[in-house]
């Protein structure tokens, strides 16, 4: 009989064990969307993964918040749809936060201060503010902050492109006289590509954040927790300081 307790006790505390292990809670999954064309904050690297500052700081806040990061490369134009949706948790793509956008979403805290810079050929040395461009083309990649500005120049013709990539291209086939993006982006191309040279940001005022669902609070003050957590850790400045040396 005690041979029977003791078997029936060492049994139950297995089973007990096995449960601690196998129904831990685990962390939450977080699916984030970004469009990868858009270096050096998100792009896809010769071994086909999702890398830049942008992808890293979304990691350190997942972790810093308890949750597993997924990331999902999506084109620009389906980036809020896809929110709205309910197809992504959260996007981080070097969007700045503007009132327009901010009608259809939320969007976290800013974690970047970006600006907006004129792109040119280094054989180009006419275009240096925004009043040189007058009666020129200026490349932009479709529905950003370089779009918008853009638009409300006087007197310039403006190609819009799905990614800035293919906005560079124009540039040096010399379908346009500059290309009008955000000034790490900008940079990002000119150390890649010694043919371009950039002009300092003719705006300072531009904010990049987190876009999350109107109907996700609970996500929303999550992802604000993990942003400040990683600042105040040092965290985000190691980040910055990989990305952002110029």
């Amino acid at each position: 009989m005690k041979k029977f307790v003791c078997l029936a006790m060492v049994c139950l505390l297995s089973i007990l064990s096995f449960s601690a292990v196998s129904f831990a809670a685990p962390n939450k999954v977080l699916k984030v969307a970004t469009d990868a064309t858009f270096p050096p904050f998100e792009s896809v690297n010769a071994k086909g993964v999702l890398e830049g500052f942008d992808i890293d700081i979304i990691k350190a806040i997942g972790e810093a918040a308890g949750y597993d990061v997924q990331v999902s490369n999506v084109a620009w134009d389906g980036l809020i749809p896809g929110l709205m949706a309910g197809n992504y948790d959260c996007l981080i793509a070097a969007m700045t936060i503007t009132d327009e956008r901010k009608n259809a979403i939320n969007f976290s805290e800013p974690y970047f201060n970006a600006g907006q810079a004129i792109a040119t050929l280094k054989t180009n040395d006419s275009i240096k503010t925004v009043n040189d461009l007058s009666g020129k083309k200026v490349a932009v990649q479709m529905g950003t902050t370089g779009d918008f500005e853009s638009t409300a120049m006087k007197n310039v013709t403006v190609k819009r492109f799905n990614t800035i990539p293919e906005a560079f291209q124009e540039l040096k086939n010399g379908g346009v006289a500059a290309v009008v993006v955000d000034y790490g982006v900008a940079i990002e191309f000119a150390q890649q590509f010694d043919y371009i040279t950039v002009n300092e940001p003719f705006t300072n005022d531009e904010y990049y954040g987190i876009g999350i669902s109107k109907k996700n609070t609970t996500l929303l003050k999550d992802i604000n927790e993990g942003l400040e957590k990683i600042k105040a850790s040092g965290k985000y400045d190691e980040i910055y300081n990989k990305y952002f040396s110029f």
